[in-house]
């Protein structure tokens, strides 16, 4: 492990951070079954009104619904808002 790497693990450890956002893994917050935010994407893959597929560094979420549409999208935060009925990851 280079020196670089050893010392931000040591600083996210003390700090108490969550290592997947360091590791550009997804943050996912799902409120109810209406509204889906996914931070650290990578961008869009498919995107059908019951069917939408996000990039993320390791893995494709996938979100399956009714009426789904991206109500908002930049390169820090995708917002998806319809009937989810589910999300998983690939």
């Amino acid at each position: 492990m280079n020196k670089r790497r050893k010392i931000t693990e040591t600083i996210i450890e003390s700090l108490e951070l969550p290592q997947d956002l360091f590791e550009g893994m997804p943050n996912i917050l799902l409120t109810g079954n209406r509204k889906l935010y996914i931070s650290n994407h990578r961008g869009i893959l498919a995107y059908e009104k019951d069917e939408i597929i996000i990039l993320a560094k390791a893995v494709q979420i996938k979100v399956q619904g009714e009426e789904l549409v991206i109500e908002s999208y930049s390169k820090d935060e995708l917002v998806i808002r319809g009937y989810i009925s589910f999300v998983g990851m690939e």
